[in-house]
């Protein structure tokens, strides 16, 4: 999935022009085309097709996906179908579950190959799967590690201990030895805290829309709760609180434009206003900031500038800040993305509705699909340097 498909036509009359189409259904069942000249634009720039549903954002499968694609020139018409594989070939995948944590491990080939723990954000297990199969498929054992949202496991982040990710991470380097860290959104408070509290260690560490702070724990329904998302030694870590009624008026006009509407309606909301102003309160952000000196392997940090879920950008540089101002930044990375949000996944997917069910991530379609690819050529040559 992460190689542009190279695309030829023969045969076509001479002289006219060649149109393509390209449709495919994703992973949740919502159909998806696109239409033009350009090939490499096709696999991103794919509208939402489905009509019954709200348009969401591009669901991926952990295994392959099958793309129709038609050529028109003049009354001429020719058309392939597309199989896109995000496991390669000899990739498996198998449940690895253990205390607090319910786990798919991707293996490569052979069965062997360095480790790499991926720790979700808000979307779970399911949504980092695809990555973690395509890093089996460049010779990695992958394993996406949730803690919450599955059986068995919380329902929401509330005082998750940080302790899980050490868990994982030592479940994963019993059979792949020292291994590399992935964390995404508020998976990233857990991870970063992990490293750097001790509970974990690990030679490479990439945060993508990274969190400088451990933050309000979020809530399973109703006002979120008064204590941490993440909690060290049984205790909840200090944290900084959010301002949930910020997005009460986004919420009241999604309710009203649902009752005027004949269609379908998203119900994402921009979290960024919950967000944002409490990094303002600078005693409270030192109090609750990660301390991401004491973590002892580089990082590697990704971040869209139009981030509209949180103010990711500003909280890679006060990770970059507290790095370099302890002299431990040897190695590190970070790369800003103008113009892309949120969503930093693997690349050439549909990137035309930047929001899921819940959340909105922001960006624009082009920006978003430049900063995927770039991103994760970035990952591949971090975790391949070390």
């Amino acid at each position: 999935m992460d190689e542009l498909p190279q695309i030829e036509v023969s045969g076509a009359p001479e002289g006219r022009p060649i149109e393509l189409e390209l449709s495919v259904t994703d992973a949740a069942g919502h159909e998806w085309r696109s239409r033009g000249a350009d090939a490499a634009r096709l696999f991103w720039d794919m509208e939402f097709a489905s009509e019954d549903v709200a348009p969401t954002t591009f669901v991926a499968p952990s295994t392959a996906l099958d793309y129709h694609l038609l050529a028109r020139s003049g009354g001429a018409t020719a058309e392939s179908a597309l199989t896109r594989s995000w496991s390669g070939p000899g990739v498996q995948r198998s449940e690895l579950s253990g205390e607090g944590f319910a786990g798919a491990l991707f293996t490569p080939a052979g069965g062997e190959g360095r480790g790499v723990l991926l720790v979700p954000g808000s979307t779970g297990l399911s949504a980092m799967e695809p990555m973690a199969a395509l890093l089996a498929s460049h010779g990695y054992l992958a394993l996406v590690a949730a803690y919450m949202q599955e059986p068995g496991l919380p329902p929401a982040m509330n005082e998750i201990p940080v302790e899980v990710v050490g868990a994982a991470l030592e479940q994963l380097e019993a059979v792949a030895g020292p291994s590399a860290v992935v964390g995404a959104s508020v998976g990233t408070q857990g991870l970063l805290s992990a490293l750097a509290l001790g509970s974990a260690a690990a030679t490479r560490a990439v945060a993508i829309a990274p969190s400088s702070v451990v933050w309000q724990a979020l809530p399973d329904n109703g006002r979120p709760p008064q204590t941490a998302a993440w909690s060290h030694g049984g205790e909840p870590l200090p944290w900084l609180a959010m301002h949930g009624e910020r997005i009460l008026p986004e919420m009241v006009k999604h309710s009203l434009l649902e009752r005027l509407s004949r269609h379908p309606r998203p119900h994402a909301l921009h979290m960024m206003p919950a967000y944002a102003p409490s990094l303002r309160i600078t005693d409270k952000v030192e109090k609750a900031a990660i301390e991401v000196e004491k973590i002892g392997c580089p990082l590697l940090v990704l971040s869209g500038e139009d981030d509209q879920m949180w103010p990711a950008t500003r909280m890679a540089e006060m990770i970059a800040q507290r790095r370099k101002g302890a002299g431990v930044d040897s190695g590190d990375r970070y790369l800003a993305f103008p113009g892309a949000g949120h969503f930093l996944r693997p690349p050439i997917t549909p990137t035309t509705v930047p929001w899921n069910d819940a959340l909105v991530s922001g960006g624009g379609p082009e920006a978003s699909a430049r900063a995927q690819a770039d991103g994760w050529s970035a990952i591949l040559a971090f975790l391949g340097s070390g």
